[in-house]
């Protein structure tokens, strides 16, 4: 009987001890270079922590800013209540965001609407659904989306020889009105 209370007391108090762990937060995750690269502040967007097959899963909360075909603009809301920067992804045609139990096309999705976002911590990818994280929900690797800019070689002097061609003709053409209205005077 001695035994078996000391093994009870024992059991007690190591459940205890596990009991007492907390679950991992957003400051337990160890964001990948990758991740990183790609948003800067995800730890400021940071709404919760999700374990999923043994993968942690940071909770961002976006906005829609802009919805073109398959192509996402969002903002990520900070925890303080502010606005992220805003990125901008292209999502393949076959993607679907699962929003109270209904599949949605990226281009069903509205500008101002928020939703709810998970993104693992060793890559940029991201699960959309409402709130529910179950476990049903496909993950897609994102590609950043580059922004197109003009190579370094090239020069504003075109436009200025435009520009300079445009007023050189505006200059002949208000020449020759005025001649043309001095010979009928």
């Amino acid at each position: 009987m001695k035994k078996q209370l000391i093994a009870a007391s024992f059991a007690l108090a190591l459940s205890g001890h596990l009991m007492a762990q907390e679950a991992p937060g957003c400051d337990d995750l160890v964001w990948s270079a990758q991740v990183l690269a790609a948003n800067p502040d995800i730890a400021l967007s940071c709404q919760g922590v999700y374990a999923r097959n043994d993968e942690l899963y940071a909770k961002v909360i976006i906005e829609l800013t802009r919805v073109r075909g398959n192509r996402l603009s969002f903002r990520p809301r900070h925890t303080d209540g502010s606005q992220g920067a805003q990125r901008s992804i292209t999502v393949d045609s076959s993607w679907r965001a699962n929003i109270q139990g209904r599949d949605y096309r990226a281009s069903e999705l509205l500008p101002g609407q928020e939703l709810s976002v998970y993104i693992p911590e060793d890559r940029f990818a991201l699960a959309v659904d409402d709130g529910a994280f179950d476990g049903d929900e496909t993950l897609i690797n994102i590609e950043e989306a580059t922004v197109v800019t003009m190579p370094k070689t090239a020069s504003p002097l075109y436009a200025a020889l435009a520009a300079g061609v445009a007023f050189l003709g505006l200059g002949v053409a208000m020449t020759t009105r005025r001649r043309l209205r001095r010979a009928r005077a």
